[in-house]
């Protein structure tokens, strides 16, 4: 069994609705890219580049888009020195499914890679 299906099971049940929701819009936005537990949190890549990825926590579901705020967007909260950003889902219903999409468009275009810290476009 993928990790992150087991990562997935695990999640606290209040969580676990959000956790199924953004795994399906993840796979169908991001169908090439891989994805697995990292740093303890289930992660998607492209080219072996971190783009996005989920956390259970005990508020809600943590999404962070490793190069969000390049994105514009005023709903992603800048996290760290670099170019990461996120956004945390209470409950399916706080979800904005077509702002979910756009973020997840945004990522497979705008991809800072860490690897030589310089952005690939």
């Amino acid at each position: 069994m993928n990790d992150v299906v087991k990562y997935n099971e695990a999640a606290d049940a209040t969580n676990r609705p959000v956790i199924d929701f953004l795994f399906e819009e993840f796979q169908q936005a991001l169908p090439t890219a891989t994805f697995k537990v990292w740093h303890g949190a289930p992660v998607w890549f492209l080219d072996e580049i971190p783009v996005v990825g989920y956390q259970d926590h005990k508020h809600g579901v943590k999404v962070l888009f490793w190069s969000g705020k390049d994105f514009s967007e005023p709903a992603l909260l800048g996290i760290g020195k670099h170019r990461a950003a996120g956004i945390t889902y209470t409950n399916v219903a706080s979800i904005n499914v077509e702002d979910l999409r756009r973020y997840l468009r945004l990522c497979t275009e705008i991809i800072w890679d860490y690897r030589s810290l310089r952005p690939k476009k």
